[in-house]
């Protein structure tokens, strides 16, 4: 006989588990999970994506209200209280029938434990969320604003601390409500090869349930609420549009590559930012794309094909190379660039909303450890830069030790100055945080 096919309400808590587990990004967890259930309609993969991105949203959130509705929360398994956080998201947050969401995690724990010894106590939580869950989240609304950010707004305390110290209560709070917020998919437009109204009415046929908003400051960006899976559409494998948020897109445009030049992509990742560069180069110069990892380096083959980059005016080439290490990495350093792109790795801090498994793993130690190779490959990029040149260093963090104290400190060290600066924040745009500084040689 055929198995029954998956919910989602289990194959969340499957994903979540493995988050939890594996500490990885949860965009690609959860991409494994659907490559294993093909056959999931598409309105069950979009409830599993909320579910997913909900509750690492509000975990703290959600532990708190399960913490006080439980007689013994000590005693809840992992995969128990997994099947917890589900449910209380549906009621608290989604605001889902409370006979759906509670029996559906009955049934969950039912399989798990046939006895019931697993049901019963997940009932009585589950009962107790639905009769006072208001009362319970007026209560973490409350209080002082290390523990409001912490148990209503599901912010590491750590980092809670750090955020009242750098920009008081009022804009911590307003930061921690913009990050609990499921954000859009920000597109950016291939405007060499066709027009952002083009792209707009195209989605917008492909699904009319779709909002897609054009922004007035960015001519080259699409916001998209309801589209589905992007990554699918027609105009996405052709190249037409990719999907990258607006911050991120800033970096390229503050390089501003022009046709003709030499342009380093010094830590390419898997080449959204180096797709653009080409775009804005119009495909003619030299593109080095390098990255310490071979995996994120093997992405580039389809990249080359989606931005049809092998034209006769443009040389597009990827290089394996450790750009933090102090001994020459042929292939990069046989010569110097007019432009730098350094887009360098970070504790994504700015991206708890789209990444929001980031509040589990990233601790305070981290943002030293980032900071310290930023530096290093700040230092190595300086040097690779033409006299006349620019460079770019950008990050999608809001921490001041990854942004401006550490570009301030590169500058008073000498040798360049800082042109532009920007930082793109929740609160005040809408979308990731993000910071960015130009640099010129002194």
């Amino acid at each position: 006989m055929p198995r029954n096919p998956i919910t989602a309400r289990a194959l969340a808590v499957q994903t979540l588990r493995q988050i939890d587990q594996r500490r990885g990004f949860s965009n690609r967890i959860l991409a494994e999970h659907f490559e294993r259930h093909p056959d999931l309609e598409r309105r069950e993969r979009g409830l599993t994506t909320t579910l997913v991105y909900g509750v690492l949203r509000h975990r703290g959130r959600l532990d708190a209200l399960i913490d006080a509705a439980a007689a013994r929360p000590k005693a809840l398994s992992a995969r128990a209280r997994e099947i917890a956080r589900v449910a209380v998201f549906e009621l608290r947050e989604l605001q889902h029938p409370p006979h759906a969401a509670i029996s559906q995690a009955l049934g969950l724990a039912t399989a798990l434990d046939p006895s019931g010894g697993l049901a019963r106590p997940l009932h009585a939580i589950l009962a107790a969320i639905d009769r006072e869950g208001a009362a319970f989240d007026a209560r973490l609304a409350t209080g002082k604003p290390l523990d409001v950010l912490a148990n209503r707004w599901s912010i590491p305390r750590w980092l809670a601390g750090r955020w009242l110290a750098h920009l008081g209560p009022d804009l911590a709070l307003a930061r921690a409500r913009a990050l609990a917020e499921p954000p859009a998919v920000e597109l950016r437009v291939d405007l060499s090869r066709t027009t952002a109204e083009d792209v707009a009415a195209a989605l917008r046929e492909a699904d009319p349930k779709a909002f897609v908003e054009q922004l007035p400051d960015q001519p080259q960006a699409l916001r998209v609420r309801g589209g589905g899976e992007l990554v699918r559409h027609p105009l996405h494998e052709r190249g037409l549009f990719s999907i990258q948020a607006l911050g991120a897109q800033r970096a390229a445009l503050a390089l501003a590559p022009c046709p003709e030049e030499h342009v380093l992509d010094a830590c390419a990742g898997m080449g959204t930012k180096s797709l653009q560069l080409a775009e804005l180069m119009r495909r003619r110069g030299r593109l080095v794309a390098a990255d310490a990892s071979e995996v994120r380096l093997g992405e580039h083959a389809g990249l080359r094909r989606r931005g049809e980059l092998d034209g006769p005016e443009f040389t597009f080439t990827t290089v394996v190379a450790d750009l933090a290490a102090p001994e020459p990495q042929p292939g990069v350093d046989d010569t110097t660039y007019d432009a730098v792109l350094l887009d360098a790795p970070c504790t994504g801090l700015g991206n708890l909303a789209r990444h929001p498994e980031l509040r589990a793993t990233v601790q305070f130690d981290d943002i030293a450890a980032c900071a310290d190779l930023q530096r290093r490959l700040l230092d190595r990029c300086r040097a690779r830069v033409k006299p006349g040149g620019r460079l770019v260093y950008a990050v999608c963090s809001l921490e001041p030790e990854e942004g401006p104290r550490l570009v301030r400190a590169t500058c008073d060290a000498g040798g360049f100055t800082l042109e532009h600066e920007e930082t793109w924040t929740p609160e005040a745009h809408h979308t990731d945080g993000f910071y960015l500084a130009r640099l010129r040689p002194a």
